[in-house]
């Protein structure tokens, strides 16, 4: 387990190989605005956010508002949602869909690999469509798709940096979305930000050499 600090505000919680169940490194953010915390995606489960929990606690933020956003709808990502029982979870509306549709399938799926059994699945009970903007706090979440049909990304304007999820990844994108076009026009539009900081679900924080490199290796498979 790695944490570190990002920017005035944010904090990075990076799940490597061997600290869980699963096996690849995997991130978290946790944005401090004042009386709210926004939490970027939860994980494989509940044991993963105790840990998250713990440093909230130490902190002594403990009081303060949870606000979960789910970057889309894989398994990896939201597993973790039921141990935030009485926050609001934001998602893109087609994520929720997703969630209904697999979200039970995928427990079943991998109850004997990745997780014990112990939890169950939270949905998103906040949806939006392009984009959903909490202006005092200069947080906005963004729909992006491309990795999926449901991603979107975080961004916190004030920190100027890009929660992306799965939407950027080392060395290649993993293709789950048929519309490759559109998820080039992600990628530009994340280079368009200009954040001063990007991270993203399992490669940490990366640059624009990297967005490059994905849209280089998108445009091989649209030949």
């Amino acid at each position: 387990m790695k944490i570190e600090r990002i920017a005035k505000r944010g904090t990075l919680f990076t799940f490597q190989e061997g600290d869980s169940l699963f096996s690849q490194d995997t991130s978290v953010y946790l944005i401090d605005v004042g009386d709210k915390l926004f939490l970027c995606d939860t994980h494989v489960g509940p044991k993963s956010m105790a840990i998250v929990k713990d440093h909230i606690n130490a902190e002594g933020l403990e009081n303060k508002e949870i606000i979960v956003f789910n970057s889309h709808g894989d398994w990896d990502h939201i597993w973790g949602n039921c141990a935030f029982p009485d926050s609001t979870i934001i998602a893109h509306e087609s994520c929720r869909r997703r969630i209904i549709e697999y979200g039970e399938k995928d427990l079943e799926r991998f109850k004997d690999k990745y997780h014990d059994g112990s939890f169950g699945l939270k949905l998103p009970n906040l949806t939006f469509d392009s984009r959903l903007s909490f202006e005092d706090y200069g947080i906005e979440f963004i729909y992006a798709q491309g990795h999926t049909v449901d991603s979107a990304i975080c961004y916190d304007k004030e920190d100027s940096v890009l929660f992306v999820g799965d939407l950027i990844e080392y060395p290649e994108p993993y293709l789950q979305y048929e519309n490759l076009q559109e998820y080039i026009n992600t990628l530009e539009y994340i280079k368009s930000k200009k954040a001063d900081v990007i991270i993203c679900g399992h490669s940490g924080i990366v640059d624009d050499n990297l967005i490059n490199e994905n849209i280089d290796f998108i445009k091989r498979q649209m030949k």
